[in-house]
């Protein structure tokens, strides 16, 4: 009964292993980056997010990192004494600094002091405008996948796996409490990536992954599909083949029951009286599958 799911999950499977010996397996949960700097900037105020996600600087900023000889590549070891081990801390460091502070920084093999003047601006959070140190620099980013050599491809490939079911099972789960937000998307408020997609969706943002050569995201959505189809036809609701186990095991657990006490075994369960719950079920399904096309066609989510 269960053949479908694990063709699904097989084909899942096979395709991570490929994406594992060839262009690597995505980073799911990426560790906090080290405090390691990929280039300089500007400390500059920023009140809105918007001016918070713009990178640009005015001519005249200030460049305190630049200024003190920061450069690209450089580890920074401590903040004003402070040992700082994640680009976190590093953070939290400086934005609690402001003035004339040390830096201990290891270039290479040589480990340097540098004096940093660091200045209070306003920055933009979640929680509000704050007065924060800012030395204008940005951190090396984590590598987005990790190719794997033939043999321990496979032990990694059964390890991203279990993260994906973990994921797909946590997905449908909130299922449910996501098909509001995309009512909302019909008819105009903006999309939440986060909100379930259709076959037309997923689709869309394929093509749009192999229009633009991004091909690790391709077959990640084909893993993905796959995964999420073969956990989804498990679940113990007819007319899904995991609702045909949840009979089949009801009738065994029955008739152990009755055995135990000395009873023959019951009959087959009767389909015909699940009718009803199976039409509640399909047409709260063709709902739903109807929700996610709209919006996959009227506001489609992108890639940014």
């Amino acid at each position: 009964m269960s053949a479908g799911s694990v063709t699904h999950f097989i084909l899942g499977f096979v395709v991570l292993y490929l994406m594992a010996v060839t262009m690597g397996l995505p980073n799911l949960t990426p560790a906090d980056t080290t405090p390691v700097l990929s280039a300089t900037s500007c400390a500059r105020s920023a009140t809105t997010e918007e001016q918070a996600k713009d990178t640009t600087c005015p001519p005249g900023s200030v460049r305190p990192a630049e200024a003190a000889g920061l450069r690209a590549g450089d580890k920074i070891l401590a903040v004003g004494g402070k040992p700082v081990a994640s680009w976190t801390e590093m953070l939290a460091a400086v934005q609690a600094t402001k003035g004339r502070t040390e830096f201990d920084v290891q270039r290479g093999d040589q480990r340097l002091a540098l004096i940093v003047d660091v200045p209070q601006v306003q920055r933009w959070t979640a929680a509000g405008v704050k007065e924060v140190g800012m030395i204008g620099a940005s951190p090396q980013q984590p590598a987005v996948t990790t190719q794997y050599g033939p043999a321990a491809a496979v032990g990694a490939t059964f390890s991203f796996t279990g993260t994906m079911f973990a994921e797909t099972a946590q997905r449908l789960v909130e299922f449910p409490q996501r098909i509001p937000a995309v009512v909302t998307a019909i008819f105009g408020g903006e999309r939440d990536p986060n909100t379930p997609v259709s076959v037309v969706g997923a689709s869309r943002i394929g093509g749009e992954a192999v229009e633009r050569g991004i091909w690790v995201l391709f077959f990640f959505l084909l893993a993905s599909l796959n995964f999420f189809i073969g956990v989804f036809n498990l679940l113990p609701l007819l007319p899904l083949d995991g609702g045909h186990i949840a009979v089949v095991w009801y009738e065994r657990v029955r008739d152990w029951i009755r055995a135990r006490r000395g009873k023959v075994a019951g009959g087959p369960v009767d389909y015909t009286r699940l009718s009803g719950i199976t039409m509640v079920l399909v047409l709260i399904g063709g709902a739903v599958t109807l929700l996610t096309v709209t919006a996959d066609i009227v506001n489609p989510i992108r890639l940014q």
